[in-house]
């Protein structure tokens, strides 16, 4: 009998060693009750189309405060009469919450939007004034209703690009323009208070073709500015980063690219004062045009600068930073995949060396425009499908990585299972003791 409770009293104490091990194991994986795992890399979680029987386009995402998204682009299908700005807010899992359309003039589109610090959106794009495309700037609510909108521009062709909001709560918006300046088209930045009305506007470029299609505000309260050249630099167009003070006073800037067409798309002040830029090359690379990445130190001066492609044509519209140091590009691929364009995304470590790429698309046009990195670890894009959706052309929002609910991953399984053959083998162990002999 003393054998028999020893045993017993053994045998409890080893089933709750083996349920604190357990536990320990859950912990020490990160799966909290409910069993959210980490995805592995590249893993496609959700995608969803946004759109109707004509063309709908998505240029813009952004995660919002919530672990939702913003996505701003335009549609067709949804229109009063031809095109008009598209807002879509999505929750967590890319189900629409709501959806808005801003354009009474036939002809508007979204480039870029954000969400601002009250909570609500700004997104800038061009709407026709007088048969002509002028800059807009619209401020929304939480619930994507318009609380004041402006026009920037004059008799010719305006566009709006990037948009940021700034330090002192107001806005800058990148682009270019047709009725200012010194050239056929110039470089255009425009700096607002927080209710839109204009406090400076700059023009940069020369007798030739330049534009700007990315700003970002920088640490000393400035902007460096990324996008194309024909009026200086090596070729028949050069990507072009220019540096401002606060007032949008010219620093820098330098061309960068081949005797052949490079531009930049997108641009980022990097953690060590830097920056990196994203978009195309004729002048490097294996084939047609490239994917570009290319980094600088904070005078511009170049670091580093990678291509990445096949045979055929591949761009880089997007780029961001990630938070091992790293970068993540999304673009489009002709070269791989499984249709004309597939949606491309690239992520390379510091020095811009690839370390995965995946393409995402069916047997037509696919395309991303938009990467960001999430608060969970993947990457959301946003951009248009042929393949899939409702129309000839649908907006395309897509989650690859992260941590995704209900179950998890295939390597947490292994782990777990690893972990417990070990607690098996040692209970195995303690159960081959010699019970107490009285």
């Amino acid at each position: 009998m003393i054998g028999a409770e020893a045993s017993s009293v053994g045998g409890s104490g080893m089933a709750r060693g083996i349920a604190v091990a357990l536990a320990v194991i859950v912990v020490a994986l990160g799966l909290p009750p409910g069993y959210v795992g980490a995805a592995e890399p590249m893993t496609e979680r959700w995608s969803t189309t946004f759109g109707g029987p004509k063309w709908d386009e998505a240029y813009s995402v952004q995660q919002t405060s919530d672990g939702g998204y913003i996505v701003t682009g335009y549609t067709d299908s949804y229109a009063e009469d031809f095109r008009a700005v598209w807002l879509v807010r999505t929750d967590a899992r890319g189900e629409e919450m709501w959806e808005r359309t801003f354009g009474e003039t036939g002809w508007a589109e979204g480039r870029a939007v954000r969400q601002t610090s009250d909570g609500g959106y700004i997104l800038t794009g061009f709407v026709r004034v007088d048969d002509q495309p002028d800059v807009w700037l619209v401020k929304t609510d939480a619930n994507g209703n318009k609380e004041w909108a402006r026009t920037f521009g004059g008799p010719e062709a305006e566009w709006g690009f990037s948009v940021e909001e700034t330090s002192d709560d107001g806005y800058v918006v990148a682009g270019f323009t047709r009725s200012e300046g010194e050239g056929e088209e110039d470089a255009w930045l425009i700096k607002t208070d927080s209710r839109g009305r204009q406090v400076w506007g700059r023009t940069f470029g020369g007798p030739q073709a330049d534009y700007a299609r990315s700003v970002w505000q920088t640490s000393d309260g400035g902007y460096i500015i990324a996008g194309r050249t024909s009026s200086y630099g090596s070729g028949g167009a050069d990507a072009w980063l220019i540096k401002t003070d606060a007032d949008g006073n010219e620093q820098w800037s330098w061309p960068f690219g081949g005797p052949k067409d490079d531009f930049a798309n997108a641009v980022q002040q990097t953690s060590d004062g830097g920056y990196v830029f994203a978009g195309g090359t004729r002048s490097a690379g294996d084939g047609n045009t490239d994917m570009w990445l290319v980094k600088t130190d904070g005078n511009g001066t170049l670091e580093w600068g990678e291509a990445f492609g096949g045979s055929d044509e591949e761009e880089g519209c997007s780029v961001q930073q990630t938070p091992d140091g790293g970068y993540v590009m999304a673009g489009y691929t002709t070269s791989y995949g499984a249709g004309e364009e597939d949606v491309w995304l690239v992520k390379a470590d510091s020095r811009g060396r690839e370390q995965w790429s995946r393409t995402f698309g069916g047997s037509r046009c696919d395309i991303g425009y938009a990467v960001q990195w999430t608060s969970d670890s993947g990457y959301v894009v946003a951009g248009v499908t042929e393949s899939y959706g409702n129309g000839s052309v649908d907006m395309w929002l897509l989650k690859v990585g992260g941590v995704v609910t209900g179950g998890p991953s295939v390597y947490q399984w292994v782990a777990v299972g690893a972990m417990i053959g070990v607690v098996a083998l040692g209970a195995a162990l303690l159960l081959r003791r010699k019970p107490l002999s009285g």
